[in-house]
């Protein structure tokens, strides 16, 4: 089945369900319609879109997740299902009494793969990972000696044109990054959901404002998808004025695009969701089962 992010962002829309579809009417032009049951995420951007109940049940009943964006185009609120998996409330109970250990080993496998991704990044666009492939061996349980901070350093040192600082506020591609990440966000959140977990327990992640914990979590592999991005769309990291349409389009393409991983090319949406059962099988057995 297809899984669509739908951002509504440059045009007023009224919403509403139609036979299992979900009808975007636009001013002056043709509405879109589109299954309700493709979507994943619907991402709404405009202050002047009209949505009601209905189609916020229509959506959750289909395990979809709908973003709300603030006047600088970046998310502020989300609204996840409820219900994700048949075996939620069981799946619940284990994650709460996960063993430390497990957790630990868990955070482990994390890092090591958002490291090797990260090093596959560097050599798309320097041929050389700059020593990040040597840090892998090196990540404890848990990375209780930090490699995950040495190999940031290193990664982000290299990863632009120009010396380039990872601070959320700065108006240069960490713009577009927030942007990527937000959506990214919310895309391992409902894998979190459909496999039963609840996206605010995390393994490594506890800050008690954070109700995304286990979603942080998880999707540290994955951000180097958003980074390549960012890269392509500002390779020197130039100043950034606003979050342009082409800009995000660009980020939503990447999100939707196949991932290379050593068993072929993968639909990203396809690999958040094998974590999350990794990772609630890890819970319900006690025993390693993430391998991402």
């Amino acid at each position: 089945m297809t899984d669509r992010i739908i951002e509504i962002a440059d045009l007023a829309a009224a919403l509403s369900i139609e036979n299992g579809l979900l009808k975007a009417a636009f001013p002056d032009r043709e509405p879109v319609k589109v299954p309700v049951a493709e979507i994943q995420c619907l991402i709404l951007a405009n202050p002047a879109i009209r949505i009601s109940g209905a189609v916020l049940a229509a959506l959750a009943e289909n395990k979809a997740v709908v973003v709300i964006s603030g006047g600088d185009r970046l998310p502020v609120a989300m609204q996840f299902p409820l219900s994700g998996n048949y075996l939620q409330t069981e799946r619940f109970h284990a994650q709460i009494n996960a063993s430390e250990p497990l957790s630990k080993r868990l955070w482990q496998t994390v890092v090591k793969a958002k490291i090797r991704r990260q090093a596959e990044v560097l050599r798309q666009f320097h041929q050389q990972d700059f020593g990040l492939s040597s840090l892998v061996p090196k990540v404890l349980s848990g990375d209780s000696s930090n490699i995950e901070a040495r190999a940031a350093a290193i990664y982000w040192k290299h990863l632009f044109g120009r010396p380039f600082t990872r601070e959320r506020s700065a108006p240069d591609s960490n713009l577009l990054l927030n942007y990527g990440y937000a959506v990214l966000r919310a895309m391992t959140a409902r894998a979190c959901c459909a496999a039963g977990l609840h996206p605010t327990l995390g393994i490594n992640h506890h800050n008690r404002y954070d109700p995304f914990c286990l979603a942080d979590d998880l999707m540290e592999p994955f951000r180097p998808v958003v980074d390549c991005a960012v890269r392509k769309l500002n390779p020197d990291n130039c100043g950034v004025d606003g979050l342009s349409a082409a800009s995000r389009r660009e980020i939503i393409s990447a999100l939707l695009d196949k991932v290379s991983t050593p068993n072929g090319w993968w639909d990203l949406t396809d690999l958040l969701r094998i974590s999350a059962e990794q990772t609630a099988k890890s819970f319900q057995t006690g025993e390693l089962a993430l391998k991402y």
